[in-house]
């Protein structure tokens, strides 16, 4: 009776590492963009991120050999996912920033991505489950409101604001559709953006890039952590699990992005976050439950 239980316990095991690895790779993100970003323009910035992870993603190709799309009407899927999941997304949201949206404003827009993908997802979500996504939204909003500046907003961050959050919305479904292998998906994806993105930085930045440690350590991480190590793992995610969880999982962005503030740059965190913190968690805990019970 042990032996034939304990597969089901190495797989609910594998079930929690993942999106806890998930989680802890995509909010360090935030933390090494801000230090990258005092040495570069955020297109250049991009650019340069996606066209050393296409590089590394391309190479992994040519050792794997995955399958490739057989027509195009995949490519043109694969391409149109990957405009909203890496071009539209990011340089969407580092335009609302640049415009005078708060990085907390911002998250909490970004935050509505689990409500908004509810409801236009087929996953039956129950009434519970309902709660969770209550719950946590409302810990997101207390999380980031003491980071929130009162001051005049153009239309243009805040449009660009909608419109990551469009993007990254849309990219999820998109994605969810792709049926062609995650590997060669993914490096599609990257040339596609690496391209508009080059144009884009070339034309507005002229691609200037000051080149110190800081930037190298900032780059590299932001390459092999975040756009290689958490975006294979965010689409894993995606085609084998509901979209509802999955999204579930931005969450928490905030809050391990806020642990690790205060670990790198000592930003203290105050009641508030941690209540909201508490409030994520007990979201996070009552929507996936259901599944945990089941499996």
């Amino acid at each position: 009776m042990r032996q034939s239980r304990l597969p089901v316990k190495q797989n609910l095991s594998l079930q929690m590492l993942i999106p806890m690895t998930f989680v802890l790779m995509w909010s360090s993100g935030a933390i090494f963009a801000k230090l990258g970003l005092e040495f570069t323009g955020p297109l250049t910035f991009l650019a340069w991120r996606l066209i050393l992870s296409w590089i590394i993603i391309g190479s992994l190709c040519l050792i794997i050999r995955p399958e490739f799309p057989c027509n195009m009407g995949q490519w043109r899927h694969i391409l149109l996912t990957g405009l909203f999941l890496q071009t539209g997304y990011q340089t969407f949201f580092f335009y609302a920033l640049a415009h005078g949206v708060s990085p907390g404003l911002l998250t909490i827009i970004l935050g509505m991505q689990p409500i908004v993908t509810q409801g236009f997802s087929k996953d039956h979500v129950g009434i519970l489950q309902w709660v969770g996504l209550i719950l946590g939204l409302l810990g997101l909003v207390l999380v980031v409101t003491v980071s929130l500046v009162i001051g005049n907003i153009s239309v243009t961050g805040i449009g660009s604001a909608l419109l990551s959050l469009t993007s990254i919305t849309v990219g999820t479904f998109l994605q969810k559709k792709v049926k062609t292998n995650q590997l060669a998906s993914i490096a599609i994806q990257y040339a596609g953006s690496a391209v508009i993105l080059t144009g884009l930085a070339l034309f507005f930045e002229h691609f200037v890039t000051h080149w110190t440690s800081v930037f190298v350590a900032a780059l590299g991480w932001m390459v092999l952590m975040v756009s290689v190590g958490a975006t294979m793992l965010l689409y894993w995610m995606i085609q084998r699990g509901s979209l509802t969880r999955v999204t579930s999982l931005f969450y928490s962005v905030p809050v391990v992005t806020a642990v690790l503030d205060y670990a790198v740059f000592g930003q203290r965190l105050n009641t508030e976050v941690i209540v909201g913190m508490l409030l994520i968690m007990a979201g996070l805990f009552i929507i996936n439950r259901q599944s945990l019970d089941a499996a």
